[in-house]
């Protein structure tokens, strides 16, 4: 590596294009930084015309090299966002990526897709996210609610209704009301923001959440979560 070489590879990539780097060329401008300051340190005199030439092409070659990641790194991400929403396959040129260059559009591609899940795709197509809520809901339903159970569920919410301050005319009304109400009307559909710590429910079942899972809970348990700014109500 040497001075010219690297104002060509400089000079190459102002261009929109993508061009080809061997694969040890980080580690090779490395070296020739090293070697640049070595030399100067030997020369043991800053004040000499042979110094200061070689002070002048150590800071050129460190703004190149600064240059030439700036400019590659801006190409990656571009690609990376044009891939996330495209439909068709990369382009050829991913292949001219350094390996270290690869992590990074990986990683930007990741976000992207992740923040596109998370933002554009609710109002792209909300039906879809509304669907899967309420298949989970109705497996929940179908699968995991006995008839004793609902019985300690219906208990439990009315009970945990009072804890936070809903009014009852008397216990055995509003327990009948309960009976006769549909089960799936005491449960709603949440988003969880962030992993949390397994739990007993309201309806006896220990639950382990994760970030962004879909599930249906108890309406007291829901209503809980979603206070502490950990769900997200979805139904």
């Amino acid at each position: 590596m040497d001075r010219t070489e690297l104002k060509n590879i400089l000079r190459e990539e102002s261009s929109s294009a993508l061009k080809s780097l061997h694969p040890g060329f980080f580690q090779d401008v490395e070296k020739y930084v090293k070697e640049l300051e070595e030399e100067i340190v030997n020369i043991n005199n800053p004040r000499s015309v042979e110094s200061k030439m070689l002070q002048d092409e150590l800071q050129s070659a460190i703004t190149d090299v600064e240059l030439i990641f700036i400019r590659r790194l801006k190409k990656i991400v571009t690609r990376a966002t044009n891939n996330a929403f495209s439909s068709k396959s990369p382009s050829q040129d991913m292949n001219k990526l350094l390996p270290e260059e690869r992590k990074v559009y990986d990683a930007v591609l990741s976000a992207i897709n992740t923040a596109r899940k998370e933002s554009l795709e609710p109002i792209l197509d909300p039906q879809a996210l509304i669907n899967k809520a309420k298949h989970v809901k109705l497996g929940i339903d179908k699968n995991n609610i006995g008839a004793q159970q609902k019985e300690n569920v219906q208990a439990d919410l009315y009970e945990g209704d009072q804890q936070i301050g809903i009014s009852h005319v008397d216990d055995r009304s509003s327990k009948e009301q309960i009976g006769k109400s549909n089960i799936n009307k005491e449960f709603v559909v949440v988003r969880i923001l962030e992993d949390l710590p397994t739990f007993k429910a309201m309806d006896n079942r220990n639950y382990t959440l994760h970030g962004e899972d879909v599930i249906v809970l108890p309406a007291l348990n829901a209503k809980g979560l979603i206070k502490r700014n950990v769900a997200q109500m979805i139904l």
